[in-house]
Parts: structure tokens; C-alpha cells; sequence
């Protein structure tokens, strides 16, 4: 089967979103497109992993790198009651876009391993409120 390939403004009105948003997608290399010519071509493919990612992530659209992750430590005591601390990464953002982030967070918890959990919706909320 052949993929069909969508204009800027017509993927623009499946996904609801601006143009310039779109622009900045695929700069960031969010959404895959071609520019055979003057126009971008967007695979159709490309626009169905972007509206499932948002199904899945509707918290993902973090306006800003803070928003993206929280950074939680705590301190484990080991049966040989010496203290240990741990580190969980919260995200909220999807999969995909967790490798531009990684180096902030290396920097973070140089050294470390971490665990890997979703935020709650509600953690979310309070994270991209700028509570946190």
C-alpha cells in the first residue's frame, strides 16, 4: 500500500494545530516530513503516531523543558542499615521525545540510575501549573 502524503495545512486541520506549531515539530524533528520541493509533505503515518501519542500523552505537550520531567529522591535504608538515596525520573512527555531531555537529567543526578514512571494526570497538572 501506498502512504499518502498531507500538506502542511491539511495536517495542520487533522491535528488542530498552527502552522508555525507544525514548523517547529519538524525542526525539532517531532513530526516527520519531506520537502521534495518548496512545500513540506507530511506521511500520513507520521500524523496518525502524532494524534495516537497525543491520545496517549494528552499531558505531553510541556510548553516548557521544566514541565517535561520531575526529578524525585529518597532515601532507602539497606539491610545493613546504611542509607541510600534513590532516584525516580517522573515524565510528561512520551517516549519519544525523552532523549532531548536526558542529558539535563544526567546533569541533574550525575552518576546515577533512576527509575522510570509517568506522571498522574493530577501530578501533571500541578507540575506545568509551576507549582512544583
Amino acid at each position: 500500500m501506498e502512504e499518502r502524503y498531507l500538506s502542511l495545512a491539511e495536517a495542520c486541520e487533522v491535528l488542530g494545530k498552527t502552522e508555525r506549531t507544525l514548523y517547529r515539530w519538524i525542526k525539532s524533528g517531532k513530526l516527520k516530513a519531506y520537502k521534495p520541493g518548496r512545500d513540506y509533505e507530511i506521511p500520513e503515518s507520521a500524523i496518525r503516531e502524532m494524534r495516537e501519542a497525543s491520545e496517549v500523552y494528552p499531558k505531553a505537550e510541556a510548553s516548557r523543558p521544566e514541565e517535561a520531567f520531575r526529578v524525585v529522591g529518597r532515601i532507602v535504608e539497606n539491610e545493613d542499615g546504611t542509607n541510600e538515596r534513590r532516584w525516580t525520573v517522573k515524565w510528561n512527555v512520551p517516549p519519544v521525545e525523552r532523549h532531548q531531555y536526558r542529558e539535563i537529567i544526567a546533569d541533574l543526578i550525575p552518576g546515577a540510575e533512576y527509575d522510570e514512571e509517568e506522571l498522574t494526570p493530577q501530578e501533571a497538572r500541578v507540575l506545568m501549573a509551576g507549582a512544583v
